[in-house]
């Protein structure tokens, strides 16, 4: 409700803004259809606009109640006044704009780590000569496939709620599904439906080819995940330790490094530096996980 409510605001607000620089947002589209998020561009452009405006006039409203309560001077103020809103809202545009891709590849990895054991699924309901909009059905139900099962769902509600026939259905979550891979299988099923081929062959030789890819992908993982490990070894490990040593020997010759003193260039190392290389370290391993 909430979001409907906010959709209705921001298209009466900035529907004519959003209209106006649409060719801007086109990139968006096709991750919006395979984020799942069933918004029209326009309508999302104009709440990205909506909540930039929210954005920028509570954080200048908030920096400048902190500027009179501090009693911070003229230069703090206008700092804090002009560029804190302006990089609030500026965020918010980001993770407006960067949504979509990041929920279409969150997509992606859950269909993927999961397809080869829904294939397997599906092979053993087909081979018992259950139609294939039951086998759909079916997997919508069991909610341990992921974002598969909710793919299945969607096949389930264009069969049930608008009429279509199971092929146009399946071909429809095919054009929607972000995962090329599951695209192919759904437009496999839909092909040997219309031709009357083996169902039940087709799902056996994609379960096999499927089961084998995730395999190598998991092992191929393993090896980069031991490269990782000795990269992590040799620079969050044996790095600091070698140049607090050297740090020591400097403290006790006497000296600075950059203008910095010997036992502030440590604490900076200790509480900024190795968290901070840690922390982007964690978020590398995070990013390039293939889901699996």
């Amino acid at each position: 409700m909430f979001v409907e409510a906010y959709k209705r605001l921001s298209l009466r607000l900035f529907g004519g803004i959003a209209k106006a620089t649409m060719q801007s947002f086109e990139s968006l589209r096709p991750h919006l259809k395979g984020a799942s998020i069933n918004i029209l561009l326009n309508a999302w452009v104009s709440m990205m606009y909506l909540t930039v405006v929210i954005v920028y006039v509570v954080s200048l409203a908030v920096m400048l109640s902190v500027s009179v309560l501090l009693a911070l001077d003229l230069i703090m103020t206008v700092y804090y006044v002009v560029f804190v809103p302006v990089l609030a809202a500026s965020f918010s545009f980001v993770i407006f704009y960067i949504y979509p891709m990041q929920r279409e590849d969150s997509i992606r990895k859950s269909i993927e780590a999961n397809l080869p054991f829904a294939l397997i699924h599906m092979d053993s309901v087909s081979s018992s000569g259950i139609p294939p909009e039951f086998m759909f059905d079916l997997l919508s139900r069991l909610k341990e496939y992921g974002d598969i099962s909710r793919e299945a769902g969607m096949v389930m509600r264009n069969i049930k709620t608008f009429g279509m026939s199971s092929i146009a259905a399946i071909d429809d979550v095919a054009e929607r599904t972000p995962s090329p891979e599951f695209k192919q299988v759904l437009t496999g099923i839909s092909s040997t439906i219309s031709k009357g081929g083996n169902l039940s062959g087709y799902l056996k030789e994609m379960s096999d080819k499927s089961l084998f890819d995730y395999r190598m992908k998991r092992e191929k993982y393993s090896k980069t995940l031991g490269t990782l490990s000795d990269i992590y070894t040799a620079v969050m490990i044996a790095a600091p330790l070698m140049m607090l040593s050297v740090l020591v020997m400097m403290n006790v010759i006497g000296g600075n490094v950059f203008g910095m003193s010997i036992p502030d260039v440590i604490n900076a190392m200790a509480y900024i530096g190795v968290p901070m290389i840690n922390i982007l370290f964690i978020a590398f391993i995070h990013v390039t996980h293939p889901g699996i």
